[in-house]
């Protein structure tokens, strides 16, 4: 049997934790952090496949968060996902520069967020394929 792909959520409003994991782990290894260094340190002990993460936190922000990650070679596999409330353009443009590979906007309809996971895991998967 195949190991269970990993996502990490760095989310600090827990209703939105808990609704990202009760919408993804039936097919995934799910782990939670409440801010943008616990998510870190996570990140660094579980090499996780995917982040959904949050833009707005305490602490570290998401896009600080995005440009820590990125910068690690160790997470260059790693999907990154950020999570918004922002519906301005330049905090979407502003992620995708700082690396992350797509953008969720709150409000968010489960099913969506079920479909673009599972769309960046086939993307990613058929990308490594390749190499």
């Amino acid at each position: 049997m195949t190991e269970k792909k990993k996502v990490l959520i760095v989310e600090d409003d827990e209703l939105i934790q808990k609704f990202f994991v009760e919408i993804l782990e039936y097919k995934y290894e799910v782990h939670v952090a409440d801010n943008g260094d616990d998510g870190l340190k996570i990140a660094g002990e579980i090499l996780p496949d995917m982040i959904l993460l949050d833009i707005m936190m305490p602490q570290k922000d998401g896009f600080e968060v995005c440009t820590l990650l990125r910068n690690e070679k160790k997470f260059d596999k790693s999907i990154i996902i950020m999570v918004t409330g922002l519906s301005d353009r330049d905090s979407k443009m502003n992620a995708l520069k700082m690396g992350a590979d797509d953008i969720i906007a709150k409000p968010f309809n489960p099913i969506d967020v079920r479909t673009k996971v599972q769309l960046m895991f086939r993307l990613r998967d058929r990308l490594l394929e390749i190499e």
